[in-house]
């Protein structure tokens, strides 16, 4: 996103309130005394105006923040060689302390419900208990294995004209009949000449303050569009299969007119495509798909410990 544009408004003075004769509001800069008893300022106790009140210092060149006297601890301005109130050379001084600008007011936040957080808190624990108890907790139990299945499919394809959609970069060389629009892709975000704007404002240590503008640009998003392309091309594609099924431990592949399987392509011709196969073991009601080495070596009769759902007594077919 774009920088954040920064600007000064100027210099403010500081206000200070007198603590001999407790007269407020003075200003941090122009009044060093108090105007009321002549009492000298504390810097320690500036304070930054209201928001909107603050009294600008036209011209005003910052050299430093103030230092306090070594021997009397009155603030001079950086420049400074000798104290004008006591006279002493003002080696060794250093920066009085500043004064951070005051926060937004965060409102307090109410007191919690604390019954109905832990009643909430207690009725999230019982609902996971319940789910726990009904649907995961699980026992072992010795099942026999009564009978084995198995399902076993080759799929035909046909070398045959498919039709696709890409984005245009995309488009397989030997795509056929391209046409294409253009649609949205992405987004990126564009500037509206907008910006979003706060200011701030930073103790200068010598009276003043300096009022900082900070402004953000305000971004939008918009659309970007690409060609995206409709086209054919000459794939081989699954039309059809043939499936072959039964029980024992002897599983077939599916036998007849079925098509070579390093069939040439050519439009038109066809052939055995991907194999796939289910081994299915049977403990009575219940029955587990398995691997081709687990559906072995469970044979008929075979006893076996499995997991079972407590409530529900359904086999975890993964713990076989």
């Amino acid at each position: 996103m774009g920088e954040i544009r920064v600007e000064s408004e100027g210099h403010f003075e500081m206000l200070w309130d007198c603590d001999h004769c407790g007269q407020k509001g003075l200003l941090g800069l122009s009044q060093r005394f108090c105007a009321e008893c002549g009492g000298p300022q504390n810097p320690a106790k500036r304070y930054f105006p209201k928001e909107g009140e603050g009294k600008k210092v036209e011209g005003h060149k910052y050299e430093g923040a103030d230092r306090a006297c070594p021997s009397c601890s009155k603030p001079m301005g950086s420049s400074c060689k000798n104290c004008t109130y006591c006279g002493s050379p003002m080696d060794g001084s250093k920066e009085v302390q500043g004064v951070a600008a005051p926060q937004p007011k965060v409102e307090p936040k109410k007191g919690r419900r604390w019954w109905l957080v832990f009643l909430i808190i207690g009725i999230i624990a019982l609902a996971i208990f319940g789910i726990w108890y009904r649907f995961i907790r699980t026992k072992t139990v010795t099942m026999a294995v009564t009978s084995h299945k198995w399902t076993r499919e080759i799929a035909i394809e046909e070398f045959k004209q498919i039709s696709e959609s890409n984005w245009h970069e995309l488009v397989p060389n030997d795509a056929e009949g391209r046409t294409c629009y253009r649609k949205q892709r992405s987004t990126k975000q564009v500037k509206t000449g907008e910006e979003k704007c706060h200011t701030e404002r930073k103790d200068k240590k010598d009276g003043t303050f300096e009022q900082i503008k900070k402004c953000e640009p305000v971004y939008r998003s918009e659309g970007v569009d690409d060609d995206w392309c409709s086209y054919t091309v000459r794939r081989w594609k699954q039309v059809d299969s043939v499936k072959a099924s039964g029980t024992g431990m002897s599983p077939a592949w599916p036998t007849g007119a079925l098509p070579p399987a390093d069939t040439q392509a050519s439009f038109g011709a066809k052939r055995q495509g991907k194999k796939t196969e289910t081994l299915t073991v049977e403990f009575g009601e219940q029955s587990c798909d398995v691997s081709d080495a687990t559906w072995r070596k469970l044979a008929d009769g075979t006893k076996v410990k499995v997991d079972v759902r407590a409530s529900s007594g359904d086999i975890v077919c993964d713990s076989l």
